[in-house]
C-alpha cells in the first residue's frame, strides 16, 4: 500500500466507522465475556473471545466489538497528530505555544462542558426521580471526580481516569499531546524521523520498564507515553510525501497484535500495531467505497458528529445497557444497541448545533 495522505472527506469517513467502532463497543464490552485487554493486560481474556468464536455463533457480533472496537480510539490518535503536522508543520513559526493550547482548549472545552452539563441532567433523571436515589447521595461522591475533570489532566491522578464516565479519558489524553505537540515538532524540524523513531522508543522502553503502570492504577495507555507510537506515526504520514507501507508491514502487524494477546510485553506496543492493521483497512475501504452509497452517507455523517457522540455515548447508554444485560439475549442486545445508537446520533445532532453558536460567540 502506498500511503498518498487522506483528504478531508476521508479523514471525516475515517471518524465515521472509528467513533461506530467506539460506541458499539461501548455498549457491548460490559457483559461477563469477553473483555478486552485496553488499558491492562490480563492473557486469559482472549480465551473468553475463543469460547464465543466457537461455542455461540449468536454472540459472535457483540464478542467482536467488546473486544476489538475500542482500538477505534487508535484512529482518532493517529488523525490527531497527522492533522496537527499538516496545520503546523510548513509554518512553525505561527505555532506561538500558549495561543496554540489556548485553541485547542477552546476548540475541546465548550463541548465537553455540554457534555458535563448533558451527563447531569440524563443522571440526575434516572438516578433520582426514576431511581429514587437521594440526592445527595448521588451528588456528593460526584463532586471530587467533576474537579478533577474539569482539569483536563485527570488521568494522572490515581482511580480517576475512568471515573463518571469511562470515554472521557480521551479528552484528558488529548490535552497531554496538545501540551508536547510544540516540543516534539520542534525535535522533528531539527532532526527529522530520527527524532519520531527514539521519542517512541523511548515511551516504549518506558511502558516496558514499569510493566504498563506509571504509578497507583495510571495506565501508561490512559497517557500520552502509552500512545506515543502511533501519534509519532500520525506526524511521519503527514509528510508531503508517498510513503510505502509494505504488505510485510501488515503481516508484522498482525503477528505481533496476535502476540499480544498472549504475551503483556507485547500488549504494551500492540495497540500500535492495531492501528497499523486499521490503516490498511480503511485505506482499502477508501478506494472502494461508493460515494453515492449509503455506507458512504453514514460514514459522514458519524464523521460530523464524532466528537459530542464520543462524549455522550458513555451515559446515554446506560438504561438501555442495563436493560440488555437484565434480558441477555444477543438479538435483543443488537435491536437495543441500534435504538441507543439512534438516541445517541440524535442528540449529539444537536450538542453540536449548540456548541456552533457558543464557539460562534467566543470567537467574535
Amino acid at each position: 500500500m502506498v500511503w498518498n495522505g487522506i483528504t478531508k472527506v476521508e479523514t471525516n469517513v475515517c471518524k465515521g466507522l472509528g467513533i461506530l467502532m467506539i460506541v458499539i463497543h461501548n455498549f457491548m464490552h460490559r457483559f461477563p465475556t469477553p473483555s478486552e485487554n485496553e488499558m491492562e493486560f490480563t492473557a486469559g481474556k482472549v480465551y473468553s473471545l475463543f469460547d464465543i468464536l466457537f461455542t455461540d455463533p449468536a454472540g459472535i457480533i457483540r464478542a467482536l466489538f467488546s473486544y476489538f472496537g475500542h482500538f477505534g480510539v487508535q484512529i482518532f490518535i493517529f488523525l490527531s497528530a497527522y492533522g496537527l503536522m499538516k496545520k503546523y508543520a510548513k509554518d512553525e513559526n505561527k505555532l506561538l505555544y500558549f495561543k496554540f493550547i489556548v485553541d485547542r482548549v477552546v476548540k475541546i472545552y465548550p463541548m465537553f462542558l455540554l457534555a458535563i452539563v448533558s451527563y447531569f441532567v440524563f443522571m440526575f433523571i434516572f438516578n433520582v426521580i426514576y431511581n429514587g436515589m437521594g440526592f445527595s447521595e448521588w451528588f456528593i461522591p460526584l463532586s471530587k471526580p467533576l474537579i478533577f475533570k474539569l482539569s483536563l489532566l485527570y488521568n494522572f491522578y490515581p482511580y480517576q481516569g475512568l471515573s463518571i464516565v469511562g470515554p472521557w479519558w480521551f479528552l484528558s489524553f488529548i490535552f497531554q499531546f496538545y501540551l508536547v505537540f510544540p516540543f516534539i515538532l520542534m525535535m522533528f524540524k531539527r532532526f527529522g524521523n530520527t527524532s519520531l523513531i527514539v521519542l517512541s522508543l523511548l515511551c516504549i522502553t518506558i511502558s516496558m520498564l514499569t510493566s504498563g503502570y506509571l504509578y497507583s492504577n495510571v495506565s501508561v495507555f490512559i497517557t500520552v507515553i502509552g500512545h506515543m507510537p502511533v501519534l509519532c506515526l500520525g506526524i511521519y504520514l503527514a509528510q508531503d510525501k508517498p510513503v510505502n507501507l509494505s504488505n510485510w508491514l501488515l503481516a508484522v502487524a498482525i503477528l505481533v497484535f496476535t502476540l499480544g494477546n498472549f504475551n503483556e510485553y507485547a500488549f504494551l506496543v500492540s495497540h500500535f500495531f492495531f492501528c497499523i492493521m486499521l490503516l490498511f483497512a480503511f485505506s482499502y475501504i477508501l478506494k472502494n467505497i461508493n460515494q453515492d452509497g449509503f455506507g458512504f452517507k453514514v460514514s459522514m455523517l458519524f464523521g460530523t458528529i464524532s466528537m459530542p457522540l464520543f462524549l455522550v455515548n458513555g451515559f446515554l447508554r446506560t438504561p438501555w445497557e442495563s436493560i440488555s444485560h437484565d434480558i441477555n439475549n444477543e438479538f435483543v442486545t443488537i435491536l437495543l444497541c441500534l435504538l441507543f445508537l439512534t438516541i445517541s446520533s440524535l442528540y449529539s445532532m444537536f450538542l453540536l448545533q449548540v456548541n456552533n453558536k457558543v464557539t460562534g460567540l467566543l470567537k467574535r
